[in-house]
């Protein structure tokens, strides 16, 4: 009997560490994706800017939920969905930017989505708006997975 125990918490203990794995992992795509955004940025492609915006605040999102609960987050886009999966609530500011950050995933992909061409919809005033405000959003979800 002992031995199974053994062989349990080994079960456990890799579990674990493929969890932090799974943390790390997206929170390397996360770092990533930013910095495309501000290579989007630079390159005058505003849409994608926005677009690595959101992907990289996503990806964090995911990468708490996993923190937190221990459990692969849902597979979604929506930003107000993954908050509602993590036990911190974010204050005005951050919860304001999320909001405002949460419909450019097609927006800023899609024509449709847009009302024409989204690479029209964006410029570098707006586009760095965006950059600024997941910059404090990446801040405030690295400091709740400390």
């Amino acid at each position: 009997m002992p031995l199974f125990v053994k062989i349990q918490d080994f079960t456990l203990l890799k579990e674990l560490f493929r969890l932090r794995q799974e943390v790390k992992d997206w929170i390397e795509s996360s770092e990533y994706d930013f910095e495309t955004a501000k290579a989007m940025f630079k390159a005058g492609r505003y849409n994608y800017c926005i677009f690595m915006c959101h992907q990289a605040v996503k990806k964090l999102l995911k990468a708490l939920i996993i923190f937190q609960n221990k459990e692969f987050p849902p597979k979604t886009h929506n930003l107000i969905v993954l908050l509602e999966e993590i036990d911190h609530y974010p204050d005005k500011e951050v919860q304001t930017i999320i909001l405002k950050l949460n419909p450019h995933y097609m927006v800023s992909r899609y024509p449709d989505a847009a009302g024409g061409p989204s690479h029209k919809m964006y410029n570098d005033q707006i586009a760095s708006e965006f950059l600024k405000d997941t910059e404090k959003v990446i801040e405030w979800l690295k400091q709740k997975m400390k």
